[in-house]
């Protein structure tokens, strides 16, 4: 299966520096490892096979996702890309953010800089011909209009969210970097909701959509427009699961319970272990139970570190 997916790069603000961050970052190594772990399942496991031998077959399927992304000349955490297949495209700043989690209340996220456009045209024809295209914007980098009428006759997937936030007011980070240390010194926009003008038909030709709850909060109508237009929608609720909706029809899924230690990335990782497996040929909801063992891997580590257990889903999965 060839995956591509595309979207921002960014930094985000760790207490200890800039981390690799992003829909499509957090996507690809998603993408990327799933890869990785069915190569792994199909190797002969016979008492003849060495390690170099299986290790070869892994190497087979490096190139079967491909990042294409927008980062800044002033980009800093290449190493966190070096295991992927990815056309990395250096323009103006990189896009930067620092997420705070207050208790019981809504991410709030701040902008320091915003890289320019990912458009079709920075990637070969025969990746927008793959099997899935998963576009995983983070603040509009994306036109999904222009990007449907490139991509050839794969499943189309996208993570809504990055099409409904802009920058919005300047803001003091002071306040909350007295609660969470991020690092970020001084003022930077905070992140707001803009309602997205779209109608159904501009949602024709997308096979799969995700979102959260938090991507509806000032989007009348945009939930049920989705719903209508587009065959497979996963709508994540938080601590209480997701609704999956097939056709229209919703199916109500769980979680696997853990202790979070940094929920940045749990969405993001949701969305494409659900995409891949859709792909893969998966049933929506088990594809939503490997999903929801997936991100409550990442959210056990800082950022993306822990992807690298995602072998631990399937089992997971079976608790869900």
């Amino acid at each position: 299966m060839k995956t591509l997916i595309a979207g921002h790069t960014t930094h985000d603000h760790y207490q200890g520096g800039f981390a690799a961050g992003g829909c499509a970052f957090y996507g690809a190594k998603v993408h990327h490892a799933l890869d990785r772990l069915a190569a792994r399942a199909r190797c002969p496991r016979t008492d003849g096979t060495s390690a170099a031998s299986v290790r070869g077959h892994l190497a087979l399927v490096d190139g079967h996702t491909h990042l294409v992304t927008v980062v800044g000349h002033d980009f800093t955490r290449d190493d966190e890309l070096s295991d992927l297949d990815a056309t990395v495209h250096r323009q103006g700043q990189t896009t930067v953010f620092a997420n705070y989690y207050p208790d019981d209340a809504p991410r709030i996220q701040l902008l320091e800089a915003m890289a320019p456009e990912v458009t079709p045209d920075m990637v070969s024809d025969t990746m927008l011909d793959a099997d899935l295209v998963h576009l995983a914007p983070v603040l509009g980098e994306i036109d999904l209009l222009r990007w449907k009428d490139a991509v050839g006759d794969g499943l189309l997937a996208i993570n809504v969210q990055g099409w409904i936030k802009v920058p919005g007011p300047v803001f003091d980070a002071s306040e909350l970097e007295g609660v969470q240390q991020r690092g970020v010194t001084g003022q930077a926009h905070r992140v707001v909701q803009q309602f997205w003008d779209v109608t159904e038909e501009d949602f024709r030709g997308v096979d799969i959509a995700c979102l959260s709850e938090e991507d509806v909060i000032d989007q009348p109508g945009l939930l049920d427009k989705l719903v209508r237009a587009v065959p497979i929608v996963a709508y994540t609720l938080g601590e209480q699961g997701s609704r999956i909706y097939v056709d229209g029809e919703p199916t109500e899924v769980g979680i696997y319970p853990t202790d979070a230690v940094d929920p940045t990335g749990a969405g993001d990782t949701f969305a494409a272990s659900f995409c891949h497996q859709i792909a893969a040929g998966h049933a929506p909801v088990d594809a939503a139970r490997f999903a929801a063992a997936c991100a409550s891997i990442v959210v056990e580590d800082i950022g993306a570190r822990a992807l690298t257990r995602l072998d631990e889903a399937e089992g997971r999965m079976e608790a869900i």
